[in-house]
């Protein structure tokens, strides 16, 4: 999957060399990938693979964890923690809750939002035009949807019978 990535990246890379400038390296995991032009030539960024989403993860837990440690903090916890429902109030906001996702569950994309992101942002690049996210939706979609045809399933098929049933 990485392999086909760099060939895709390269392939782009190539045939728009203006891009090569908006190409950077994630901090953390070193993979290349094309950022905003306006982030062009910076080292400190993180891919929007994962690991851009697991330092933001990472950095609200140490915030909050720092906050609540303070006198203000362990107040304001011990407030919030004197609040919490009834046990029934809760589990009827949970049912709510899970009715309010399922129904939302058709209007979503397949992919999750930092991907679908930085999908716009890359097309937009490629494509020299601001593509919207409607559009990028419609095109994951269509691609996820397509089926892949493989020879090989069909060869070993094909030998798996003539093993099974000789001439």
């Amino acid at each position: 999957m990485v392999a086909q990535y760099y060939w895709v990246l390269r392939a782009v890379v190539k045939q728009k060399p203006h891009l090569r400038e908006s190409l950077t390296r994630c901090r953390h995991c070193r993979i290349l990938f094309l950022t905003h032009p306006r982030n062009a030539g910076r080292r400190d960024l993180r891919c929007p693979f994962g690991c851009r989403e697991a330092h933001r993860r990472y950095q609200s837990t140490k915030r909050s964890t720092e906050y609540y440690r303070t006198k203000e903090g362990k107040g304001k916890k011990s407030d919030l923690n004197a609040r919490r429902c009834a046990k029934d109030q809760r589990c009827k906001h949970a049912k709510d809750a899970e009715k309010e996702k399922n129904h939302c569950k058709d209007l979503q994309a397949p992919l999750d939002e930092p991907t679908l992101s930085y999908l716009q942002t890359v097309t937009s690049l490629i494509e020299a035009r601001t593509v919207c996210r409607k559009e990028i939706i419609r095109l994951v979609n269509t691609i996820l949807r397509q089926h892949r045809i493989d020879q090989s399933l069909k060869l070993l098929y094909t030998v798996k019978n003539c093993r099974a049933k000789p001439p």
